[in-house]
């Protein structure tokens, strides 16, 4: 299975790193919280399905991202993000241990509340550059978002820095994102 690696993943103005004009391009290129655009277009429908929280190993191209050793552990967060049942996006965040400590540590206990509405909300955060990839199912990052929601076919990530300390965050758009954004466009 292939996997997408550094170089898969581009800086999100570069044209070949990013679909045509559309409407997903205004998502992929979202600088806030893809969180609050998602419960705009959901409305009450809005809903967090927890897939995975545990402590594990990162991916290789995920622990270079964040810039840390092999051998550390890191907490392991997998969600879809819903309208009612229907699975729009696939996250994934790949928190250091490190990370953890003084008020983050609660990172570890959100269950079903959004992580971007901690992002977005409570604590002075830094992104960095958002990447974006077009994903496929062979690919690690596409067969796990495939596995617990739809056809991916974007993805994007970026590093958040909260007190300095750097989480991870990738993010699958779903086929059924795209055909609502479709629809909404039309």
């Amino acid at each position: 299975m292939s996997e997408p690696g550094l170089r898969d993943w581009r800086p999100r103005g570069v044209p070949s790193a990013r679909p045509g004009n559309g409407p997903l391009r205004d998502w992929l290129d979202e600088p806030g919280s893809l969180t609050r655009r998602l419960r705009a277009l959901a409305g009450e429908a809005f809903r967090v399905r927890v897939m995975e929280e545990r402590w594990g190993r990162a991916w290789p191209d995920e622990r270079r991202r964040l810039g840390r050793p092999v051998n550390e552990w890191f907490w392991l967060r997998e969600v879809l993000l819903c309208q009612a049942d229907r699975p729009l996006v696939y996250a994934r965040s790949v928190i250091p241990g490190t990370s953890l400590r003084g008020p983050l540590r609660r990172l570890r206990s959100l269950g079903r509340q959004p992580l971007g509405a901690l992002l977005f909300g409570r604590y002075p955060v830094v992104r960095g550059a958002i990447e974006v990839a077009p994903l496929d199912a062979r690919s690690r990052l596409g067969a796990r978002a495939a596995a617990r929601g739809d056809d991916p076919r974007w993805a994007r990530r970026s590093v958040f820095r909260i007190a300095g300390r750097p989480l991870l965050v990738t993010e699958v758009f779903l086929q059924p994102l795209l055909e609502e954004l479709s629809h909404a466009s039309d």
